[in-house]
């Protein structure tokens, strides 16, 4: 049994996996919480395995983790290739580690070209084409990380969180949380268009809120980080010692 850990800018989820099955997941608020660890499972387990976007002390804390239950800990990094998966990118350890596990995923569930978004405190797109060739992407703000750069460099005060994504909204709250929420949906139905992949593919805390409006029909994929890095777990392990 391992410990998967996805350590994100605002969020940190996990899951027990046995192989490339996930058997429990969870997850956990972890800005502001200085005892988010403490929301991991405690069940005996032979290695964590972690994907890590947050600062370095999130992974070192995470470490101790490790070293307390006795387990061995290993931090994935994006490489130039996975599988018959490649990466696109002329520095390969630059792509965010988040998106390569998405990647992964994607690529070990099905063949043909595949679009995957993962909508979190930063909206990424990652295009994967029919031979397994990464294509790249983009990252734009999430919908909240929008949402407080006009409370941070504005005047605009947004109180409301939800809405839904109107065109003509009568107050300010309302324009600024449907305006935002638009701006994700464009974007994500504009490149649906445009790129026309075989496949599409949504995880990320945002996800539902964001399906209920797109017009292309997205797969939602809510663990796709962590399943990819139960695949890459596995390959690692298969690798020649030293």
């Amino acid at each position: 049994m391992n410990l998967l850990v996805d350590i994100g800018n605002t969020r940190c989820k996990w899951a027990l996996a046995r192989g490339t099955a996930l058997i429990e997941t969870g997850v956990v608020v972890r800005a502001g919480n200085a005892d988010w660890l403490e929301a991991l499972p405690r069940t005996s387990v032979e290695a964590v395995h972690v994907s890590s976007v947050a600062q370095p002390e999130a992974l070192a804390h995470l470490r101790e983790f490790a070293v307390r239950r006795g387990a061995n800990l290993q931090a994935a990094v994006s490489s130039s290739r996975s599988g018959d998966l490649i990466n696109a990118y002329d520095q390969p350890e630059r792509l965010g580690v988040d998106r390569w596990m998405a990647c992964i995923a994607a690529r070990t569930a099905g063949r043909g070209s595949v679009l995957v978004a993962d909508a979190g405190t930063a909206l990424t797109l990652d295009f994967v084409d029919a031979d397994g060739r990464h294509q790249g992407g983009l990252i734009t703000p999430g919908v909240a990380t929008m949402r407080g750069a006009l409370r941070r460099q504005t005047q605009l005060r947004p109180a409301r969180e939800s809405a839904a994504p109107l065109w003509l909204a009568r107050n300010t709250d309302a324009a600024i949380a449907a305006g935002t929420l638009r701006s994700a949906i464009s974007l994500l139905d504009n490149a649906a268009v445009e790129l026309s992949p075989d496949r599409l593919l949504l995880t990320g805390g945002g996800a539902p809120q964001l399906a209920e409006y797109l017009a292309q029909r997205w797969t939602l994929r809510p663990h796709l980080v962590l399943e990819g890095l139960a695949v890459h777990a596995q390959r690692q392990s298969s690798l020649p010692a030293g």
